[in-house]
């Protein structure tokens, strides 16, 4: 494991612990009948804490286009107390799909506009129309493809020299990306899945040559891995 990811691994164990541990704090605190207050019951505060805790997970990542949904949640969470606090009799401030949709539609939007940073690597970006991408096996230590309602598909050159353990993250708004890779690979998927579809069926292969990590940011699209 590279000290990068071992770094972002450490990180994420400590913040999701001390989350679980003032869960576990709020729980025991309304079971001896401590009052949070006007509509703000123990689960409320626990889901609260945990889009809080997604936020600032997608911020520290530099992942801009992922903020909206958290914050969405947050706003449906806490939607009954603002609005006993604006004066409001009902709790109803907005209709809940006009919320979610609405963050669906940003979400897409800072996708296409803001996509993710890269000092190393080999970026690729497709937007509409079709494109097939080659990547060379000898160099696939940072590889990324970028679909903004298109249609991609890309393969793996050169394999018999993949010296392993390399990466390639795929970003998908509202497109369809077909990632080809050798059924001998052994694939870690890693998704972040808004309202889209990502298939990488079953491996039947007994004994894998080489690793590769798949990281998937799909946003009302479709990636499917292939193996071949």
């Amino acid at each position: 494991m590279s000290e990068k990811k071992w770094i972002r691994k450490t990180r994420d164990g400590v913040f999701w612990g001390v989350i679980l541990l003032l869960a576990a704090v709020l729980l025991i605190m309304q079971g001896i009948g401590i009052d949070f207050g006007y509509e703000f019951s123990v689960w409320r505060i626990i889901l609260g804490l945990i889009c809080l805790a997604w936020l600032i997970d997608r911020l520290v990542d530099n992942e801009y286009s992922q903020i909206v949904f958290p914050l969405a949640f947050e706003f449906l969470i806490f939607e009954a107390p603002l609005a006993h606090a604006l004066g409001r009799d009902d709790n109803d401030l907005i209709n809940n799909w006009v919320v979610l949709v609405a963050a669906l539609l940003a979400t897409i939007g800072l996708g296409i506009l803001l996509p993710k940073k890269y000092t190393e690597g080999n970026p690729h970006h497709s937007r509409f129309g079709s494109s097939t991408l080659y990547f060379d096996a000898t160099d696939l230590s940072n590889a990324n493809i970028h679909d903004n309602m298109g249609s991609v598909n890309a393969y793996i050159t050169n394999r018999d020299a993949y010296p392993g353990g390399g990466q390639i993250s795929v970003f998908d708004n509202m497109g369809k990306v077909k990632l080809h890779l050798p059924e001998s690979w052994n694939v870690t998927l890693q998704s972040h899945d808004n309202m889209g579809h990502i298939y990488a069926p079953e491996q039947k292969s007994e004994v894998f040559t080489k690793q590769i990590t798949v990281d998937v940011h799909d946003n009302m699209g479709s990636v499917t891995i292939v193996y071949d």
